[in-house]
């Protein structure tokens, strides 16, 4: 059984003369475990597909299954598993710039039900803070760190409720050639906790490290092909 399957996802926007074709008839699975890489052009619907499997959009037809079951179509619901379920990744970082790590890392853990401590929380983040290399920053305020380690917040925030998949949408395109390494190779290591990964880059160095890559076009999947070795480590430049 797929941890997440659509099957002939489509969403429009607009009636009439002002109706727009996002994304259309799009079916795709991920697997428990597996990274799996969306690329195609800026327009080609890689983030409208991210945000109906994520549960932060609507579809306007076609079916989606997370661990088998239908999506909740209640918002109190899509909220709940969208919190327990997933974890985001933002090309824009999308943290409090001036919050504390900390308190960065600890905003899914407000959102728990039933809800943790206080102390359990700023635990779990302690050790997610930790986990990406940055212990040392963890009441430091994010506009005090690089763009690297804002990232790293990002990435710490996305783990820290240990998510079964991980949305991540451009995640190393405002990162320099260096820093975008060391942040696919920690999104990728996510694996190891048994998160699987689902991706929207551009970048082909990117793509070359998940098991999967998955071309869109014009609102649809354009083609599939997977990348054997993967998983071992050989693809290890970005």
């Amino acid at each position: 059984m797929a941890l997440l399957r659509a099957s002939g996802l489509s969403k429009t926007y607009g009636q009439g003369r002002l109706r727009v074709e996002a994304l259309r008839e799009v079916s795709l699975s991920v697997g428990v475990g597996e990274a799996v890489a969306l690329m195609g052009p800026s327009g080609c619907g890689k983030s409208t597909l991210l945000n109906l499997l994520g549960l932060t959009l609507p579809v306007t037809s076609g079916e989606l299954l997370v661990r088998g079951e239908p999506a909740p179509t209640r918002e109190r619901d899509r909220a709940r598993l969208r919190n327990e379920f997933f974890g985001y990744l933002h090309q824009e970082f999308a943290i409090v710039e001036s919050d504390t790590v900390a308190a960065n890392v600890t905003i899914p853990l407000e959102y728990t039900r039933p809800r943790i401590g206080r102390r359990q929380r700023l635990e779990r983040a302690r050790r997610a803070v930790e986990s990406v290399g940055l212990g040392w920053a963890l009441r430091r305020r994010a506009a005090e760190l690089s763009g690297g380690e804002r990232q790293r917040v990002a990435i710490a925030r996305a783990l820290v409720n240990e998510p079964h998949l991980v949305i991540a949408d451009e995640p190393t395109a405002a990162l320099d050639l260096a820093t975008a390494r060391e942040i696919v190779t920690l999104l990728l290591s996510m694996r190891q906790r048994g998160a699987s990964i689902l991706v929207a880059t551009h970048d082909p160095r990117v793509a070359e490290r998940c098991d999967r890559v998955v071309a869109m076009s014009d609102g649809g999947l354009a083609a599939e092909r997977t990348n054997p070795h993967a998983a071992t480590g050989n693809h290890g430049s970005t």
